[in-house]
């Protein structure tokens, strides 16, 4: 019996330092476009994280291929050159603080989407600690990590781009049917 205890104990704290390092939102719940991402020179940008790439261990800010399925990436050298500015982040007029770190209207970022942070630090990307998580930036110092995809990645979305299809095929099976009875 101590030896069935010890081996749950063992297992239960296993997962759960696998559970504290998942991300908030799971991969399965699509980012929002609103108050969250960046669209800047053809490009939609997402504040990942407030630390690097799995700076802290697997988990803590996932690389963007957790989210390959929205086509999320690192930015390449070329992109990372015209990259936005913090400031890009701001939404609207709101005064940016300490306070505003874990405000979704006050500040674009999808931390919980990458990692089990809620929140941003503004003054690290102020300060330009950005990176883009994988070769631009330092990975190991607690740099803010931002990831981009093309932003017709999210032009169509998926029940869109199914009943765009299934109108394609009806219009199809009704073309087919109308050049048979043509021939007929």
């Amino acid at each position: 019996m101590k030896k069935l205890f010890c081996a749950a104990a063992l297992c239960s704290a296993l997962f759960g330092v696998n559970a504290a390092n998942a991300a908030i939102i799971d991969a399965s719940t699509p980012i929002p476009d609103e108050n969250i991402l960046l669209n800047f020179n053809g490009l939609d940008w997402v504040y990942a994280g407030p630390i690097a790439t799995n700076e802290w261990g697997a988990g803590n800010i996932a690389a963007p291929e957790f989210r390959a399925s929205e086509g999320w990436r690192y930015a390449t050298v070329n992109e990372w050159a015209a990259r936005p500015d913090w400031t890009d982040f701001i939404i609207g007029g709101a005064a940016v603080s300490a306070s505003t770190w874990t405000d979704h209207s006050s500040y674009r970022f999808a931390s919980e989407y990458w990692g089990n942070f809620s929140h941003v630090d503004l003054n690290d990307a102020a300060l330009g600690f950005i990176t883009n998580g994988l070769d631009i930036g330092q990975l190991h110092s607690v740099w803010e990590t931002w990831y981009v995809r093309d932003s017709n990645v999210s032009a169509v979305p998926v029940p869109a781009a199914v009943w765009l299809f299934g109108s394609g095929l009806v219009g199809l099976m009704g073309f087919n049917r109308k050049r048979a009875q043509a021939a007929a």
